[in-house]
């Protein structure tokens, strides 16, 4: 017996392994470096939002999602760096809900909710840049701010979605440091910092896009407003005119296509419960992508983001889905015309655009 083992050996290493189970090897070694930070952004909702299914308060999903957002911040590979950008990005998304949160007793909506964007837009801008962290830009804080604004809670703000938010914002971090890191001299952490003149032209055009888009918006009697703030915010987040015009593609052709899923979903009418799961399901290919194809990442992302909504109001329907489309439509385009019209001013160079965009390139922000 003995003897045979050699040769059994040598035969298991000669048997041709299924064409299926060779790709989902190659799948999972192309896809390592997505696949822990999107576990923990996973874990980071999938927890609190089982808590909440268990409870039956899938209503407050919503705050959830945003404070697992957090989570998405946590892609340093040294523990002390890690921690430092979930710190940053909870203070952002913190200050910016908890806002949001505090205002949506008075009905947040047209120029009040513009104004409101401008602010927390200019200002993750100028904290994202200064430090180098990642996601860049003022995309999540800008529609947090809108979206738990806008959430319908009677005279008083929701203090039990406020401790859902908080509480799954803090999970998030601590889920961060419940991994292996590199040691000091095996990781390279060079949070690349943009300088002041630049991190402050970037802010004031934050504060310039995110007023045309909403000007306009109001001007059209947009009901859902945060859908065009949002949408004018992404693009401004790339470094050069090339990075902008694919990130605003990316971002059209990815609502487009997570509204086409939503339909889907819609036309089986699942449960509550059922719709919650999805929802926790939907945000690990959102972060597993997000980096690789922040289309493909906004694919699932829209449908979780709509359905969350939803769910913690029911009356809002198709009349949401409708705004997500046209507000992402009418941001995007906004945001890329102001940028370009911004780059193309006499004092802007040739030098410092180059000198900027080299920076930006280097941060590489999603």
């Amino acid at each position: 017996m003995g003897r045979s083992t050699p040769l059994l050996t040598a035969i298991r290493k000669s048997t041709p392994k299924p064409a299926s189970f060779i790709d989902w090897q190659r799948f999972a070694v192309a896809h390592s470096p997505e696949i822990r930070p999107a576990v923990r952004v996973g874990l980071g909702l999938g927890i609190p939002g089982s808590v909440l299914l268990a409870t039956g308060r899938t209503d407050l999903l919503a705050y959830a999602v945003f404070g697992s957002i957090v989570g998405m911040y946590g892609r340093a590979p040294h523990r002390w760096q890690r921690l430092k950008n979930q710190l940053l990005g909870a203070a952002m998304m913190l200050c910016a809900g908890i806002c949001g949160i505090a205002m949506a007793p008075l009905g947040l909506h047209g120029w009040v909710l513009l104004a409101g964007g401008m602010f927390w837009s200019a200002f993750s801008s100028v904290i994202a840049d200064r430090y180098g962290i990642k996601p860049g830009g003022a995309f999540f804080p800008l529609f947090a701010f809108g979206a738990l604004g806008t959430l319908p809670v009677g005279e008083l703000p929701a203090v039990d979605g406020l401790a859902a938010f908080v509480a799954t914002a803090l999970f998030s971090v601590l889920l961060g440091q419940t991994d292996r890191f590199e040691a000091m001299g095996e990781c390279r952490i060079g949070a690349t910092s943009i300088p002041w003149p630049a991190t402050l032209r970037r802010a004031g055009t934050y504060l310039l896009v995110i007023f045309l888009a909403g000007a306009v918006g109001i001007l059209l009697h947009v009901e859902h407003l945060q859908w065009i703030l949002a949408g004018a915010a992404v693009p401004l987040a790339a470094g050069n005119a090339r990075g902008r015009l694919r990130r605003g593609a990316h971002r059209l052709a990815g609502t487009l296509a997570g509204i086409g899923a939503l339909l889907g979903i819609s036309y089986l009418a699942p449960s509550e419960p059922v719709i919650g799961c999805l929802i926790i399901l939907l945000m690990f290919p959102t972060e597993a992508y997000m980096v690789r194809n922040y289309g493909l990442a906004l694919s699932f992302f829209t449908p979780l983001i709509i359905l969350m909504l939803q769910l913690a109001n029911p009356r809002i329907g198709s009349q949401l889905v409708w705004d997500c489309a046209m507000g992402n439509l009418l941001g995007v385009v906004v945001g890329i015309a102001a940028m370009a019209v911004v780059e193309w001013r006499p004092s802007f160079t040739k030098v410092q655009r180059g000198r900027i965009a080299e920076i930006e390139q280097q941060r590489e922000p999603r």
